[in-house]
């Protein structure tokens, strides 16, 4: 389940996040007026008629990562104490995300869901292509190749928010998740007026295409409905998961600021996507 974000003053630190630099993938400039610094999204996550738990959705920044200037999105999931007391959510993913390029630098997860217990680490090479798991035994998964500009699992939401998501179209992401690269797939099929605790919004409905774990483990379909303007904000989630369908409701929410990045001449990125 996708659940679980500043302007400052840049011309300095722009001048090292965005130099051109010689490398073996296309750079590119990614017009974002969806989300921006100081953004939080809480919602209530419910199993059926039960109040499970909290999720919130943020982002903060910039900060600097290795010479780059980053958003850092985080996803965070926790059951409420009566749901925990038999199955007991506590999960955070948090992503760095390039603010020129939006291509993840680095991700990290560590989930609690019942009796399941997983943490990971991935670190991305943008400029070799490569992804590093620093905390990986098997040797064959410890380095891999991904795709140019590849994405997480969250970043990917945050990605697909700066997209035109027409109703009627289809729109890839690349993205590496879980050990593997594959185009995500993003289809737009209809308009909706929704509403959730924290008002009501005209949306349009998304459904994108997952595999493996996600910020839950989700064994079903997921449904993602962001309000129909340039903010792409989502209001409401359901997905299917290990003890059946979570629904995710907005119930409130702080707008953040985009930041106002400059093109250091890199070329802008036009959605491409095919008609259902």
């Amino acid at each position: 389940m996708i659940m679980s974000i500043f302007l400052i003053v840049l011309s300095v630190l722009l001048s090292d996040s965005t130099s051109v630099q010689e490398t073996g993938q296309m750079q590119r400039y990614v017009e974002n007026t969806a989300f921006g610094p100081g953004e939080r999204l809480q919602f209530s996550v419910e199993y059926g008629i039960i109040k499970a738990g909290t999720a919130v959705l943020a982002v903060s920044g910039p900060e600097q990562w290795e010479g780059l200037l980053a958003y850092r999105i985080s996803a965070t999931a926790n059951s409420n104490p009566a749901f925990g007391t038999f199955f007991r959510v506590n999960d955070l993913n948090e992503a760095l995300l390039d603010i020129v390029q939006f291509h993840t630098l680095r991700f990290y997860k560590s989930l609690e869901e019942g009796d399941f217990r997983y943490q990971e680490e991935v670190l991305f090479d943008q400029d070799a292509g490569l992804v590093h798991y620093p905390e990986e035994t098997d040797s064959t998964l410890i380095l891999m190749e991904i795709p140019p500009h590849a994405l997480d699992v969250l970043s990917c939401m945050y990605f697909a928010r700066t997209l035109p998501l027409e109703v009627g179209e289809t729109y890839f992401i690349d993205s590496h998740i879980d050990n593997d690269n594959y185009p995500l797939e993003i289809v737009v099929h209809e308009r909706e007026q929704i509403r959730v605790p924290a008002g009501e919004f005209d949306c349009v409905m998304v459904q994108p295409q997952l595999r493996g774990q996600g910020l839950f483990d989700q064994q079903g379909e997921i449904w993602v409905w962001f309000t129909d303007d340039e903010r792409h904000m989502p209001v409401l989630m359901r997905s299917a998961i290990v003890i059946g369908e979570i629904v995710c409701v907005l119930e409130d929410y702080t707008e953040g600021e985009p930041l106002d990045v400059q093109n250091p001449g890199f070329p802008v990125f036009i959605p491409e996507s095919i008609t259902e």
